[in-house]
């Protein structure tokens, strides 16, 4: 799966962008950044028209001087007249969406040194849009099958357990990686240890987690620094849904 990455073309932009591309590869996600994505003498204009034209969705990289950003202005333009489901990523709370973004959802990034977590958070959003959903579930589930660390399990298993439900072959997928791959298989959850949670196989977890969202009568919820924005205004933080943390000892372990 392929997103576009508009960034400012500056240190701070740069470094946003490119620590949020390594993240986003760990879920399966081909984050394009014009910088490292154009060949030497190609045209800078018409390599950038081609990747937004091969993304399945739009990322705005929204650091300081993003919106004064003539380019980053045009490639959110070229996004919207494709209709691909864009995001503002916020990573400075004087850059807000603007003109036709307005009333979308705008992911605000609470702790830049984290990007793990917005990763995690724009791998659910991809999940849940109507346009990307099928090829986020399946580029996900591609990525656990041959995933490298426990970590990468673990944070793909994070976005899956967002999800309302698998269907049987996904699930069949997901025991097919457990038991050819052992970083699937021998990842753990070291995390709600009070409800009997604590040191299964996160394979187990999933499971878990998936069932109790079944029972759930309410609707499930975008990750807690994902706001909604009607009109300029935005839902209170409150209206959130926590998916707990998976933690491993064995994190460094190959």
């Amino acid at each position: 799966m392929r997103v576009f990455l508009s960034y400012h073309e500056d240190e701070k932009g740069d470094e946003c962008a490119q620590v949020l591309r390594e993240e986003l590869a760990i879920l399966g996600i081909d984050a394009t950044m014009a910088k490292h994505s154009i060949k030497p003498g190609a045209s800078w204009a018409q390599a950038i028209r081609d990747h937004l034209a091969n993304s399945s969705a739009f990322l705005c990289i929204a650091s300081q001087g993003y919106t004064e950003s003539p380019w980053c202005q045009q490639e959110i333009g070229w996004a919207i007249g494709r209709g691909i489901p864009a995001l503002w990523v916020c990573y400075d709370s004087k850059e807000h969406s603007v003109g036709f973004l307005m009333d979308k959802q705008e992911l605000i990034v609470a702790d830049p040194s984290s990007q793990a977590e917005t990763a995690r958070e724009i791998g659910t959003w991809l999940a849940t849009q109507e346009k990307t959903h099928e090829e986020a579930r399946a580029t996900f589930i591609r990525a656990l099958a041959v995933s490298s660390t426990y970590r990468q399990t673990r944070d793909i298993v994070h976005v899956l357990a967002t999800l309302d439900s698998l269907t049987d072959d996904e699930w069949q997928q997901i025991d097919d990686a457990a038991a050819t791959n052992r970083q699937v298989r021998e990842a753990h959850s070291y995390s709600d240890r009070n409800n009997g949670l604590s040191n299964i196989p996160v394979t187990d977890w999933l499971r878990r987690q998936l069932n109790k969202s079944a029972n759930n009568t309410w609707p499930r919820r975008l990750p807690v620094s994902i706001l909604q924005r009607r009109g300029g205004g935005r839902a209170p933080t409150s209206s959130i849904l926590i998916i707990p943390t998976l933690k491993d000892p064995h994190d460094d372990q190959a």
